[in-house]
């Protein structure tokens, strides 16, 4: 469970020591027994870099764990402006509200998929 949380928090990039117990909401101390655990098991490497005047230890994940999400093919074809895409229902509203927005508005535009002005 502790591996999973440090490997999940390291995903973004190298932390230092400090920033990884931060993220995962661990002790420094289990943080490091962790880090020890997949260092050995050579899932992750460590460098030593100077914050300050201490010394911490800064973790970076191998490529190979790293989960790489790859770009759906509906990602490159949807209008990111569109504000009654239901894929874009990010804000005060719910999709429910988005969805009813957009029949309004398709039947507002008699089924225009721009949603521009009906000619």
């Amino acid at each position: 469970m502790t591996q999973a949380q440090v490997i999940r928090a390291l995903q973004n990039g190298p932390l230092n020591s400090h920033e990884l117990a931060d993220a995962t909401g661990m002790s420094k101390q289990t943080v490091l027994s962790t880090c020890k655990k997949l260092r050995y098991q050579g899932k992750l490497t460590t460098e030593q870099v100077k914050v300050g005047r201490f010394w911490l230890a800064k973790y970076t994940l191998n490529p190979d764990l790293i989960e790489y999400k790859q770009k759906q093919d509906d990602e490159d074809t949807r209008c990111k402006l569109n504000p009654f895409d239901i894929r874009n229902a990010k804000g005060i509203f719910t999709p429910t509200e988005y969805r009813v927005m957009a029949a309004q508005a398709r039947r507002l535009y008699g089924g225009n998929p721009n949603f521009t002005a009906n000619k």
